[in-house]
């Protein structure tokens, strides 16, 4: 897997396909098609809200689909983490506005104590359980990027003479 994702690195993450997979690209045919679907069933019958669960190359590939950011807008986004959500909000004019992500807030409690037969049950190591619980949702403006020391600038060729150094 190290060697497919220095390749990727290499290659450039929207168009490259990891063996057996499928790249950012072929993602984008996919998105394409719901969300020409997505559009139909606006017109039919409008609700007031509508919730997608995706993968986190499925939420980019849809954000940069929507918004046409171009493949260098695409590659600074980072996946969401899990239970991230992308909020959309209506325009009031049939369009739809980034109006942020929210992601969870965790936090680390003691564990409550578990009985078993009437006994309390000690950690083997001494140590006290913890348990992480959630205690709401922080809410960011911005996406999330990728860090900058994992974008790779990309050169663009206008003829197939232009050489690399230049």
């Amino acid at each position: 897997i190290k060697k497919a994702k220095r390749e990727r690195y290499k290659f450039g993450t929207f168009y490259y396909r990891f063996p057996h997979g499928e790249s950012a690209s072929d993602v984008f045919d996919r998105v394409s098609t719901f969300l020409d679907s997505l559009w139909r069933s606006f017109e039919s019958g409008r609700a007031q809200n509508y919730v997608l669960v995706t993968h986190g190359i499925s939420i980019r590939v849809f954000l940069a689909r929507y918004f046409r950011y171009s493949i260098d807008q695409f590659n600074l986004l980072a996946n969401p983490q899990n239970c991230e959500m992308i909020i959309l909000g209506h325009d009031g004019e049939g369009r739809l506005d980034l109006d942020g992500r929210c992601e969870l807030e965790l936090k680390q409690r003691a564990a409550a104590k578990d009985y078993t037969d009437g006994k309390e049950e000690q950690a083997n190591d001494g140590d006290e359980k913890s348990e992480t619980v959630i205690v709401g949702y922080k809410k960011y403006e911005r996406l999330r990027t990728v860090p900058p020391q994992h974008v790779r600038p990309r050169k663009v060729r206008m003829c197939h003479d232009d050489d690399e150094a230049s």
